[in-house]
Protein backbone atom coordinates (compact mmCIF):
# COMPACT_ATOMS: atom_id res chain seq x y z
CA UNK A 1 0.00 0.00 0.00
CA UNK A 2 2.88 2.38 0.82
CA UNK A 3 4.42 1.63 -2.55
CA UNK A 4 1.17 2.51 -4.32
CA UNK A 5 0.94 5.89 -2.56
CA UNK A 6 4.61 6.59 -3.26
CA UNK A 7 4.10 5.93 -6.98
CA UNK A 8 0.93 8.04 -6.95
CA UNK A 9 2.71 10.93 -5.23
CA UNK A 10 5.65 10.74 -7.62
CA UNK A 11 3.30 10.76 -10.60
CA UNK A 12 1.49 13.81 -9.26
CA UNK A 13 4.79 15.67 -8.80
CA UNK A 14 5.93 14.85 -12.34
CA UNK A 15 2.60 15.92 -13.86
CA UNK A 16 2.63 19.16 -11.84
CA UNK A 17 6.18 19.93 -12.97
CA UNK A 18 5.28 19.32 -16.61
CA UNK A 19 2.12 21.44 -16.37
CA UNK A 20 4.02 24.37 -14.85
CA UNK A 21 5.93 24.93 -18.08
CA UNK A 22 2.80 25.32 -20.18
CA UNK A 23 0.84 27.74 -17.98
CA UNK A 24 1.42 31.42 -18.54
CA UNK A 25 2.02 33.17 -15.20
CA UNK A 26 -0.21 36.04 -14.15
CA UNK A 27 1.59 39.29 -14.98
CA UNK A 28 1.42 43.05 -15.53
CA UNK A 29 3.32 44.87 -18.27
CA UNK A 30 4.11 48.56 -18.86
CA UNK A 31 6.44 50.46 -21.12
CA UNK A 32 9.86 51.20 -19.68
CA UNK A 33 11.49 53.45 -22.25
CA UNK A 34 12.94 53.19 -25.69
CA UNK A 35 15.61 50.71 -26.67
CA UNK A 36 17.71 50.49 -29.79
CA UNK A 37 15.88 50.40 -33.10
CA UNK A 38 13.73 47.28 -33.46
CA UNK A 39 13.48 46.65 -29.71
CA UNK A 40 11.17 47.75 -26.94
CA UNK A 41 11.83 47.98 -23.20
CA UNK A 42 9.02 46.78 -20.94
CA UNK A 43 8.67 46.42 -17.20
CA UNK A 44 7.07 43.10 -16.30
CA UNK A 45 5.79 41.97 -12.89
CA UNK A 46 4.99 38.28 -12.45
CA UNK A 47 2.72 37.39 -9.53
CA UNK A 48 4.39 34.44 -7.82
CA UNK A 49 6.39 33.69 -4.70
CA UNK A 50 9.41 33.04 -6.93
CA UNK A 51 9.86 34.01 -10.56
CA UNK A 52 12.71 32.94 -12.80
CA UNK A 53 14.23 34.85 -15.69
CA UNK A 54 12.35 32.47 -18.00
CA UNK A 55 9.02 33.44 -16.38
CA UNK A 56 9.80 37.14 -16.81
CA UNK A 57 10.88 36.69 -20.45
CA UNK A 58 7.79 34.60 -21.30
CA UNK A 59 5.50 37.21 -19.76
CA UNK A 60 7.27 40.07 -21.57
CA UNK A 61 7.08 38.42 -25.00
CA UNK A 62 3.48 37.30 -24.40
CA UNK A 63 2.53 40.82 -23.35
CA UNK A 64 4.15 42.46 -26.37
CA UNK A 65 2.46 40.02 -28.77
CA UNK A 66 -1.05 39.69 -27.29
CA UNK A 67 -1.65 42.57 -24.86
CA UNK A 68 0.52 45.47 -25.92
CA UNK A 69 1.61 47.80 -23.16
CA UNK A 70 0.75 51.24 -21.92
CA UNK A 71 3.51 53.77 -21.58
CA UNK A 72 4.78 55.41 -18.47
CA UNK A 73 6.84 58.62 -18.15
CA UNK A 74 9.61 57.23 -20.33
CA UNK A 75 7.82 54.78 -22.65
CA UNK A 76 5.27 55.13 -25.41
CA UNK A 77 2.16 53.01 -25.86
CA UNK A 78 2.87 49.79 -27.75
CA UNK A 79 -0.13 48.17 -29.43
CA UNK A 80 -0.40 44.39 -29.48
CA UNK A 81 1.18 42.70 -32.51
CA UNK A 82 -1.52 40.07 -32.92
CA UNK A 83 -5.30 40.38 -33.14
CA UNK A 84 -7.33 39.40 -30.04
CA UNK A 85 -8.26 35.95 -31.39
CA UNK A 86 -4.73 34.97 -32.49
CA UNK A 87 -3.83 33.20 -29.24
CA UNK A 88 -6.83 30.87 -29.31
CA UNK A 89 -6.61 30.37 -33.10
CA UNK A 90 -2.95 29.26 -32.84
CA UNK A 91 -3.15 27.40 -29.53
CA UNK A 92 -0.73 24.57 -30.44
CA UNK A 93 1.93 27.00 -31.66
CA UNK A 94 1.52 29.23 -28.59
CA UNK A 95 1.75 26.30 -26.17
CA UNK A 96 5.10 25.26 -27.66
CA UNK A 97 6.41 28.80 -28.26
CA UNK A 98 5.65 29.99 -24.71
CA UNK A 99 6.74 26.86 -22.81
CA UNK A 100 9.43 27.26 -20.12
CA UNK A 101 12.23 26.52 -22.59
CA UNK A 102 10.29 27.64 -25.65
CA UNK A 103 11.48 29.77 -28.50
CA UNK A 104 10.10 32.96 -26.92
CA UNK A 105 13.21 33.00 -24.68
CA UNK A 106 15.33 33.93 -27.73
CA UNK A 107 13.54 37.27 -28.23
CA UNK A 108 13.94 38.75 -24.74
CA UNK A 109 16.82 39.84 -22.53
CA UNK A 110 16.64 40.77 -18.85
CA UNK A 111 18.34 44.09 -18.11
CA UNK A 112 20.77 43.41 -15.28
CA UNK A 113 20.23 45.40 -12.11
CA UNK A 114 16.53 45.97 -12.81
CA UNK A 115 15.08 43.22 -10.60
CA UNK A 116 12.38 44.09 -8.07
CA UNK A 117 10.43 42.04 -5.55
CA UNK A 118 7.38 43.59 -3.93
CA UNK A 119 5.18 42.11 -1.22
CA UNK A 120 1.51 42.71 -1.92
CA UNK A 121 -1.63 41.88 0.03
CA UNK A 122 -2.08 38.74 -2.11
CA UNK A 123 1.54 37.55 -2.09
CA UNK A 124 4.58 38.67 -4.05
CA UNK A 125 5.21 40.23 -7.42
CA UNK A 126 8.63 39.89 -9.02
CA UNK A 127 9.65 42.24 -11.77
CA UNK A 128 12.40 43.36 -14.08
CA UNK A 129 12.94 45.45 -17.16
CA UNK A 130 13.05 43.27 -20.27
CA UNK A 131 14.31 44.19 -23.73
CA UNK A 132 12.20 42.51 -26.43
CA UNK A 133 13.47 42.27 -30.01
CA UNK A 134 10.24 43.20 -31.79
CA UNK A 135 11.64 42.98 -35.33
CA UNK A 136 12.87 39.39 -35.05
CA UNK A 137 9.79 38.40 -33.04
CA UNK A 138 7.42 39.80 -35.69
CA UNK A 139 9.32 37.94 -38.45
CA UNK A 140 9.00 34.65 -36.56
CA UNK A 141 5.29 35.17 -35.88
CA UNK A 142 4.67 36.08 -39.52
CA UNK A 143 6.39 32.86 -40.63
CA UNK A 144 4.18 30.90 -38.23
CA UNK A 145 1.03 32.68 -39.44
CA UNK A 146 0.16 34.16 -36.05
CA UNK A 147 0.37 37.79 -37.24
CA UNK A 148 -0.10 39.26 -40.69
CA UNK A 149 2.80 40.86 -42.52
CA UNK A 150 2.85 44.65 -42.41
CA UNK A 151 3.15 44.64 -46.22
CA UNK A 152 0.14 42.35 -46.77
CA UNK A 153 -2.26 45.27 -47.19
CA UNK A 154 -5.74 45.67 -45.82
Amino acid sequence: MKKFFSVLLLSAVVVAAMARGTKMPEYDITGAGSGVEGTVLVKVFVYAKRATDQDLKRAAVHGVVFRGCVGNNSGANQPAMAPPTAESDNEAFCREFFSDDGQCQNFATVISGSYERVKTSKGYKNGAIIQVNKTALRQELERAGVVRSLSSGF
